[in-house]
């Protein structure tokens, strides 16, 4: 469990990259010792911008911005010097994958023998044992995403930032990655992770922030954006006995009533019927009540199910639409940044 001490914190932070243009605006989040915070939102969304006034890359416009105690317009090189930073421009250098981590490590102060033991377990960690001798320009695109990753790891740090990181690799090492920074944040280290893939989100993080139009949407824990904002979910019931048509009538006027909507059943008509399908707006109250309610109807019931609450649901519900290609969305209006600007820095 993360722990009450707040390591950063914002209020009404932003960054306009002209008078009246944000890319971000009134951002007020915290970040706990050990938590994992997620930035959630699409393409233009600020998330990338966020990063980089986080780690100091950015001057704020306006709002503030504490990290480790520091503000971040006057924290500088020695702010910088608690932070670790995965962007996903790459910087890619003319020495071996297994030299690069090591000289990395000494550039940040750490001991020889402990530079030369971290490097083993990051290339072990990121599956680069075959590309060890090899250039980081030489590698393909998900060894350069993991060696990217992997050198950042190889000093210590309070706050580790990463933009994107598991872009170009496959679901195996996705998953090992994901379980090192769990337990990296076991120990102690926070992290804000940013992501399109909506459950890397929600296996890693603590909280997500959802960012649309560079604006803060919401602020929750995965399990309760499903529960504010997930929407209707398919309930399906299955009677040990067909319905009667007059008593299956009389249930889905109660059913509407209360929200739900009918979306199948085995047969319908004159004809009974054992298993219904419906869409439900408050799915967890439906299902209790049609206990119930086939109880004191005296028709047992062989099987419940609810669809799963996903972030993926919630996300939708909260930005409003699903038909639209990512990034594509309309722009703002007022004062905020279209989205098709946020990813270029000046």
């Amino acid at each position: 469990m993360p722990s009450t001490e707040l390591v950063l914190e914002t209020r009404d932070l932003g960054f306009a990259y002209a008078p009246d243009r944000f890319a971000i605006r009134h951002l007020s989040v915290g970040l706990h010792r050990g938590e994992v915070l997620g930035l959630l939102g699409r393409n233009g969304a600020g998330k990338t911008t966020t990063v980089r006034l986080l780690t100091t890359l950015l001057p704020p416009t306006e709002g503030t911005a504490i990290v480790l105690g520091q503000d971040i317009r006057t924290g500088g090189r020695a702010l910088r010097s608690h932070l670790g930073v995965v962007l996903q421009s790459e910087s890619l250098d003319f020495v071996s994958v297994e030299r690069n981590l090591t000289l990395y490590a000494f550039l940040w102060g750490v001991p020889r023998e402990v530079a030369k033991s971290r490097a083993e377990e990051m290339i072990a960690l990121f599956e680069l044992e075959a590309a060890r001798r090899r250039k980081p320009w030489a590698l393909s695109g998900g060894e350069r995403r993991r060696f990217q990753v992997a050198r950042e790891l190889m000093h210590d740090m309070d706050i580790l930032f990463l933009d994107e990181p598991t872009v170009g690799l496959d679901a195996i090492a996705r998953r090992r990655i994901l379980r090192y920074l769990k337990e990296r944040a076991r120990g102690g280290l926070s992290i804000v992770f940013t992501t399109h893939i909506l459950h890397e989100a929600d296996l890693l993080c603590d909280r997500i922030a959802v960012l649309h139009l560079g604006q803060l949407l919401a602020l929750d824990t995965a399990e309760g954006l499903k529960q504010k904002f997930a929407g209707a979910r398919e309930v399906s019931v299955t009677f040990g006995s067909p319905i009667p048509p007059a008593t299956r009538a009389a249930l889905l006027a109660e059913l509407t009533s209360r929200g739900a909507t009918l979306l199948s059943s085995e047969s319908g008509g004159s004809v009974p019927v054992n298993r219904l399908v419906l869409r439900a707006e408050r799915a967890e109250e439906i299902v209790p009540w049609l206990a119930r309610w086939a109880d004191a109807h005296a028709l047992p019931v062989e099987r419940i199910s609810v669809e799963e609450a996903t972030l993926e649901s919630a996300f939708l519900g909260m930005i409003g639409g699903d038909d639209e290609e990512d990034g594509a969305g309309p722009e703002p209006t007022g004062e905020l940044l279209p989205p098709d600007r946020e990813r270029g820095l000046p």
